[in-house]
């Protein structure tokens, strides 16, 4: 029997105690703890008892990170942004003044942009191996702090991806007559009634995860 592990939120489906096999579930099937679509969920355990999944095996490979790059205003902006969100969490009130304070006057500094649905998709795509390769260079220095933010940057990355191209797929249809919530936190999207009683991703109570007017 297989089990399948959701990238979000870490809930197993377990083949050998569920009524239907995972790849028997219907294509429009969602995580029951963090409603990830279905194709969100990785193989953790094959037959043969090996519990490394494909993106584990994979992230130990060696690879040839991109050379560095000057950020734009806006990559300012938001790092600071979420730099200034992980304070709050620490209850860290004056650092988290002085770096919304600064990633606001990126946002102002910076030109106002436009991008099309297409756009927006592709480079969300691209933003996903470079969080991979930011990972890589954490663990290499061994710095926690940075682990945490990465790990939660990436859940939340992959999951909007997959999140827009269902919304590519079935249209207007599939936020019609719902709400749409965003964790103020790590950036996890929830599209639902009401949102999860905790954030699959960062752990913060629900109070923290706002309905996007």
């Amino acid at each position: 029997m297989k089990k399948y592990r959701c990238k979000i939120c870490g809930y197993i489906y377990d083949d050998s105690k569920e009524e239907i096999f995972f790849e028997n579930l219907p294509d429009d099937w969602t995580c029951p703890w963090c409603g990830a679509p279905k194709s969100m969920f990785e193989l953790v355990e094959e037959e043969n008892g090996s519990t490394e999944s494909k993106e584990e095996v994979s992230s130990k490979k060696n690879e040839e990170f991109e050379p560095l790059r000057k950020m734009d205003l806006y990559e300012k902006s938001f790092i600071c942004s979420n730099l200034a969100k992980a304070c709050e969490k620490q209850y860290q009130d004056e650092e988290q003044a002085l770096l919304q304070e600064l990633a606001d006057y990126f946002m102002e500094k910076s030109e106002k942009v436009t991008a099309s649905f297409e756009t927006v998709i592709s480079s969300i795509q691209e933003d996903i191996p470079l969080l991979e390769n930011a990972m890589k260079v954490a663990e290499n220095t061994q710095d926690r702090g940075a682990k945490r933010v990465l790990t939660w940057a990436t859940k939340s990355t992959n999951l909007l991806n997959a999140l827009l191209k269902t919304y590519q797929e079935k249209g207007v249809d599939y936020i019609k007559d719902t709400s749409i919530w965003v964790c103020d936190i790590c950036g996890f999207i929830y599209i639902g009634d009401e949102p999860p009683k905790v954030c699959p991703i960062c752990k913060v109570p629900s109070f923290k995860i706002l309905e996007v007017a």
